[in-house]
């Protein structure tokens, strides 16, 4: 009686040990919950489940393999975490090209936060609820035709960067000195969104990646 006892307690154990599952509407809920506490109510409408969204699962064999938060009603086998689960900010004032607006919220098998939500690289005036205090890209176009600037064979370009080290963002500007097949001669600056000063000026040779001359 003991042995089929303990027999049944095994199994019993074994089955719950696989038995955390969750609806995926409450992980996706969890997380947004998460979000909202990191960028305030204000901001928060702005964000929408981003793709790839993916939470990390146990099958009974022991394998582990991933799935997408967004498909089915529950959560499947033992869930692990929701390292990948991601919101995408689309903000009428921050819709500059190449810029990461990828906030990743990471779930633990609690659906509690593994680590802080990393928001350095959304815009203070964002985060404060704030109107923009940045230039407008004219305004910069302006400031960099004022600049004593070299020749150059092209039109200049320029794109929006953030700088990790100092969690700000800046203008880089190119001004194309001289071009060939696989590089370039680059007058370039480095400009203050918000108040328009030259951070840097300077020249450099820009390669082209995985190009044979």
């Amino acid at each position: 009686m003991k042995r089929t006892l303990t027999i049944l307690i095994l199994i019993l154990t074994c089955e719950l040990s696989f038995s955390q599952t969750y609806l995926t509407s409450e992980v996706i809920e969890k997380a947004e919950f998460h979000l909202k506490e990191a960028v305030g109510d204000s901001l928060f409408k702005y964000f929408e489940l981003g793709p790839n969204s993916d939470y990390k699962y146990q099958t009974k064999t022991g394998k582990y393999k991933w799935k997408d938060i967004s498909k089915g009603k529950k959560t499947k086998g033992k869930f692990i975490d929701g390292k990948h689960i991601n919101f995408v900010l689309n903000h009428p004032d921050f819709q500059y090209l190449y810029i990461r607006k990828t906030v990743y919220v990471e779930l633990d098998s609690n659906l509690n936060l593994i680590r802080e939500v990393y928001v350095d690289q959304i815009p203070k005036f964002l985060l404060r609820n704030e109107p923009s205090d940045w230039l407008s890209e004219n305004k910069i176009d302006s400031i960099v035709t004022k600049q004593n600037l070299k020749s150059p064979v092209e039109p200049f370009s320029k794109r929006f960067e953030f700088d990790t080290k100092t969690k700000e963002y800046y203008w880089i500007v190119f001004n194309t000195l001289y071009k060939e097949k696989c590089f370039s001669d680059e007058e370039i600056l480095n400009i203050n969104p918000v108040s328009g000063i030259v951070l840097k000026h300077y020249e450099e040779r820009q390669r082209i990646m995985h190009c044979s001359e």
